[in-house]
């Protein structure tokens, strides 16, 4: 080999050297940079927030959002933050992505009409369009028993709170309130057609003998005396008999 090959040979090695040198130096730029962005980056807190707020704390932390769902709650605004995954004060690598939940705001219903209908009608009126009765009040009132006099919410596109719905609900105007008197000793015979006549039906009449005591009177009565009673009140009452 001449000096001038040798020469030739030294040069073309020390170029693919140099070459060799960049490509090292190039990869060893990339690989700092990949290993600083990868870098872990404490997760801010985004529960509360509108989305435009929270991308932007996330963005300031080189975090990117992620809007995994969307839900209705009463308690967050519509378009804030109700959720997110980590928590605050967890770690992510840089450029990864906080998946968040949105709320919806409450949720709207279109309440029925049940006013004038039945207290069961109504109930499931109300459970079909996802409003749950959560009280039902009796007053006295001349409109039939069980109808609805009065509903809260009124009918109508409204907000669902946990509350639920109240009716106002009628006891009926035809049934007075009485005082059960003391029946004990007098003729059942008198005693159950005095009761026939107010609107009063003995629903039970037993018969035993009991001494000393002549037949066709009241030894026992179901309410006792003073209980308050209505029409529709059951009345049981014990009767002497003649002794067999």
């Amino acid at each position: 080999m001449t000096i001038r090959n040798v020469l030739r040979f030294l040069a073309r090695n020390a170029l693919l050297g140099a070459v060799l040198l960049a490509t090292l130096a190039v990869s060893a730029v990339v690989t700092m940079r990949v290993v600083l962005s990868a870098r872990d980056v404490a997760v801010p807190g985004l529960v509360g927030h509108a989305l435009p707020e929270a991308t932007g704390l996330a963005a300031q932390r080189g975090l990117a959002i992620q809007v995994e769902g969307r839900r209705h709650d009463a308690s967050v605004a519509a378009d804030h933050v109700i959720a997110q995954e980590p928590p605050p004060g967890g770690t992510l690598k840089a450029h990864r992505h906080v998946r968040v939940w949105v709320s919806l705001g409450r949720r709207r219903i279109t309440v029925p009409q049940v006013e004038g209908q039945s207290v069961r009608t109504a109930r499931i009126a109300l459970e079909q369009a996802g409003l749950r009765v959560a009280r039902v009040v009796e007053v006295g009132d001349s409109a039939p028993e069980d109808q609805v006099l009065i509903q809260h919410p009124p009918a109508g596109e409204t907000d669902v709170s946990g509350d639920g719905a109240s009716l106002l609900v009628s006891r009926g105007g035809g049934r007075a309130a009485y005082v059960m008197p003391d029946l004990i000793g007098h003729p059942a015979e008198r005693v159950m057609a005095s009761l026939l006549a107010a609107g009063f039906k003995v629903a039970d009449v037993r018969y035993r003998t009991y001494p000393g005591v002549p037949p066709g009177i009241i030894l026992r009565q179901l309410p006792p005396a003073g209980h308050r009673i209505d029409p529709r009140s059951p009345l049981s009452l014990d009767v002497s008999r003649a002794a067999s």
